[in-house]
């Protein structure tokens, strides 16, 4: 019986071979979809889950508390791992680390220059030997016993490899890191396979900071973002033990910080949704997941339309079934054995997309969306739980409808719309269908017009043609290397403009706050202030306007200051003169405010503009900022980078210009504008085989109509119209449904942006417009073909 029942199945697929193309289409894009997403959701809540201590760990993190609100960040004051351990023996383990981006990494070859590497993949991190005791890795050679040691390193396979070749015999080798740390190595760790938050491929340890920085702040007013503490908990001492005992210990090592200070502890598990710190948005992922399910929805629904539209020409077959003596159970199991067999090979087809998608997704997206995928227990259910998910929401109402025909009627084909389920049932599945896709439609005019938006808002400051230099990033700089970097980088004819600072652009994603005095005031403003180092020529060279004042003078250290519009408004001053020749007490200094500068956004769009001072300070600038007037960039660039490694022969020669870091700013909403459109472009698709069926079923059903209206001299244009209508009244019906919601859901997203579009009626003018454009485009060619018909046809057609 199953062999016969897939013999005809497979017979009346290839009798119907656009129907069967048309349904395998729809259903193979849909679950392409819904497995690459699933991968994606899949590798958010996976990471680090593999560790065998997952439930246990913990980071200590850092909150400020202000009138304004609350400051979030992962580090925390260099002395707090100790304190923690003096106060608290119970914890069970206890690991600082302090983590280092871009790191250059250099090995000595014999008889030549040493090879110099830009580290860029991974982070760096300095490590106590206890951090291998609360992570797991696995050990290749060596391991962290001797990492307790100053001038220790354990690195990465991979690294191993790049480095000398071979990870056979690399551990005694020594590496220079940083440009001035010489670290053995004594331990190769095998590279990482699952997903992790903390991809460090290099650790020195923890012993040799002090030499790498110069010293260490022991002071507990001070926190830095990469300074981080994990520990390790257990009955004897646990996180609401912490809690309970967290401001007996802000007494005694920061009594200062009663009021605004706070050092909770944040489980492993959610540091990855942790948007506070740096983290990836839950929502965010949660609503990706249901845009996998509103795709396998808008599938399977194409193929109730066609199989229902399928359902006239059928039903003889069935009657004549039933006169030979087929029971409705057997013809159910005969149209749900056709389903299964559409939907296996739609699987086939969509494992084969979905493989070319995952690479194209690790091409051409990144930050958030991110991911590594292999098949495993967990896949293979998800798998079978889609197809059989599908297999039921596409099988089974078409299979009642069919099995279910009276034989008489059915043989004498007088099958009405009733019996097939009706206009009702068909209208409910493509208004659904032409909801979701308008809801994504609207989605993705919003995230684009956003973009746009940021993209091309006036930040403050010039853009472009500046590129920035990064330079090495030491304790303190070298003056005289400085000046000799400027005067030979200033004397190309290709460098209009130059300047030093310590962060790069007026936009460059680094902040650091502090807190400040004002004019003498006994006490601490109720505010922090933003910092930026910088030299006399950084305001002509990025066009910042002064709004009162005067620029800096040349200086190698902090003397004077200017500060913002931002830092005018919050201190109650009534115009920025008023704050000229006051005293600014920030940094442990007091500087003199000579300026104010017009507001810019030192950060992106997502944040207000927050109280800025800038001041000069040699020893402090990580940055050199050119303004190039040449068409010919890489001819400059090479030159700059001969004179960079004149000048610093143990650094590597790094750049970027800075419009493009700006919009790096903004990678994850670019991602998500790419994955919007690319599954509203899905969608809207599925959507046209959606109405393609029930056209299909309306010319069917109106075939002799249409014969009857065009010998009673109906003219083609009223005749589309009789289909265009329905659909038109579909798509707006469709469209009051997605507008509420998708302007809700947008809405909540614009909030993330301090400076943002308006959800004008403009916006969901468009996304309705496109559809019935798209649904016209569909609709024209069935529609003309059954209006074009000989009316002696039609008429003969029943």
């Amino acid at each position: 019986m199953f062999l016969n029942n897939l013999k005809i199945a497979w017979r009346n697929l290839l009798k119907n071979q656009a129907y069967t193309l048309i349904n395998i289409a729809g259903l193979a894009l849909g679950m392409a979809c819904a497995m690459l997403i699933f991968a994606l959701v899949r590798y958010h809540y996976r990471v680090d889950k593999h560790h065998t201590h997952y439930d246990r760990t913990f980071r200590v993190v850092s909150k400020f508390l202000s009138p304004q609100g609350e400051f979030h960040t992962p580090g925390v004051p260099y002395p707090l791992g100790k304190a923690l351990r003096n106060d608290h023996p119970d914890i069970e383990q206890l690991a600082m680390i302090e983590q280092e981006e871009d790191p250059i990494v250099a090995v000595a070859v014999a008889n030549g220059p040493d090879k110099k590497f830009k580290e860029t993949e991974g982070l760096a991190a300095f490590v106590e030997p206890s951090y291998f005791r609360i992570f797991d890795y696995d050990w290749i050679a060596g391991g962290p016993t001797d990492l307790s040691q100053p001038g220790t390193v354990v690195i990465s396979a991979k690294n191993a490899r790049k480095y000398f070749g071979t990870t056979d015999n690399v551990v005694g080798k020594t590496i220079r890191f940083g440009g001035r740390l010489n670290a053995r190595i004594v331990g190769i760790f095998a590279d990482y396979k699952d997903n992790t938050d903390f991809p460090y491929s290099i650790m020195p340890s923890w012993a040799s900071l002090k030499e790498y920085k110069g010293g260490m702040d022991e002071d507990f007013g001070n926190t830095n973002s990469s300074t981080q503490c994990f520990v390790l908990l257990n009955d004897a001492f646990t996180q609401a033990d912490w809690d309970r005992q967290m401001m007996a210990f802000i007494r005694k090592y920061k009594p200062d910080g009663v009021k605004d200070t706070r050092f909770p502890m944040q489980p492993l598990r959610d540091i990855h949704f942790s948007t506070d710190h740096g983290g990836v948005s839950k929502g965010l992922i949660l609503s990706l997941f249901l845009i996998g399910i509103f795709l396998i929805i808008t599938a399977s629904i194409n193929f109730v339309n066609l199989a229902t539209a399928q359902a006239l020409r059928r039903s003889r077959e069935v009657g004549v079934r039933k006169v030979m003596g087929s029971t409705q159970g057997q013809l159910f199991w005969q149209f749900m054995g056709e389903t299964a067999l559409i939907t296996l090979t739609a699987t086939g087809i969509a494992i084969g997309l979905f493989q070319t998608g995952q690479t194209l997704v690790q091409e051409y997206l990144n930050g958030a969306f991110k991911f590594t995928f292999y098949f495993d227990a967990s896949v293979i259910g998800y798998l079978l739980a889609l197809v059989v998910s599908v297999i039921v929401l596409s099988g089974v109402y078409p299979a009642l409808v069919l099995a279910g025909f009276r034989p008489v009627t059915a043989l004498t084909g007088k099958i009405n719309l009733q019996q097939i389920g009706g206009f009702s049932v068909r209208r409910g599945l493509v208004i659904t269908q032409f909801a979701i896709s308008q809801m994504l439609l609207i989605g993705m005019i919003v995230v684009a017009t956003q973009l746009k938006f940021v993209q091309n808002k006036d930040l403050g400051f010039r853009q472009d043609a500046i590129l920035m230099v990064e330079l090495p990033s030491v304790p303190n700089q070298d003056i005289s290397k400085l000046n000799t970097f400027r005067n030979l980088a200033s004397g190309m004819a290709e460098v209009e403009k130059f300047s030093y600072s310590m962060s790069g652009a007026p936009q460059s994603g680094w902040v650091s706050s502090n807190s400040l005095t004002y004019n003498n005031r006994p006490k601490q403003e109720d505010f922090s202030i933003q910092r930026k180092y910088i030299d006399a020529n950084y305001l002509d060279l990025y066009g910042i306007k002064l709004a009162a004042g005067r620029n800096l003078y040349p200086s190698d250290t902090s003397r004077e200051t200017l500060v913002n519009e931002s830092f005018v408004r919050k201190i109650g001053a009534k115009n920025p003169a008023e704050v000229l020749g006051k005293p600014l007490g920030v940094d442990g200094k007091t500087l003199e405010i000579v300026g104010v500068v017009k507001d810019f956004n030192q950060e992106a769009l997502r944040r207000t503009i927050a109280p800025l001072f800038l001041t000069t300070r040699s020893a402090r600038y990580y940055a050199a900022n050119l303004q190039l007037q040449t068409a010919n960039f890489q001819r400059a660039i090479s030159q700059l980078e001969k004179f960079y490694n004149q000048v610093y022969p143990d650094s590597y020669f790094t750049h970027h210009f800075v419009d493009a870091q700006i919009e790096r700013s903004y990678q994850q909403e670019q991602t998500m504008s790419k994955l919007v459109n690319f599954f509203a472009g899905i969608a809207v698709f599925i959507g046209c085989l959606g109405l393609y069926g029930l056209v299909l079923f309306m010319a069917a059903q109106k075939t002799k109509e249409i014969g009857v209206r065009k010998v009673l001299g109906a003219s083609l244009g009223s005749i589309l119209w009789l289909f265009g209508k329905e659909f038109a009244k579909l798509i707006l019906v469709a469209f009051v449904v997605a507008a509420p919601v998708a302007w809700w859901v947008m809405g909540r997203w614009l909030q993330n942006f301090q400076y943002k579009i308006e959800l004008g009626p403009g916006i969901f003018a468009i996304a309705m417009l496109t559809t019935l454009f798209v649904a016209a485009c569909t609709v024209s060619f069935q529609s003309l073909k059954a209006a074009l018909m000989n009316p002696v046809k039609s008429l003969r057609s029943e």
